[in-house]
C-alpha cells in the first residue's frame, strides 16, 4: 500500500543539525499536495530543541512511501 507524507526538513542556520518532521499522511497524493500548496514551502523558524532554541531554514515537501504488513489488522488493533 502506498502512503503520501507531508514533511518538513529543518536545517540549522548556523550549524550542522537537521530535523525531519512528518506533518500529515494520507493515502491520496492529491490531499497532501493540496495541504502543501496551502502552506509555506520555505520559511525560517526557531525550534525549541534539547539543545535550546535553534534557528532553522525549513522546507516543506511531500514523499511517497510503501507500507508493508497487514494494515487492516493493525488499524483494528489500535
Amino acid at each position: 500500500m502506498k502512503a503520501f507524507l507531508a514533511i518538513t526538513v529543518a536545517r540549522q542556520v548556523e550549524g550542522d543539525m537537521i530535523w525531519v518532521k512528518v506533518e500529515k499522511a494520507n493515502v491520496k497524493a492529491s490531499a497532501i499536495d493540496e495541504y502543501i500548496q496551502k502552506e509555506k514551502n520555505q520559511y525560517l523558524e526557531t525550534m525549541n530543541t534539547e539543545f535550546g532554541p535553534v534557528e532553522c531554514q525549513c522546507t516543506r515537501s511531500s514523499v511517497e512511501i510503501d507500507i508493508e504488513g497487514d494494515i487492516e489488522n493493525a488499524i483494528q488493533s489500535a
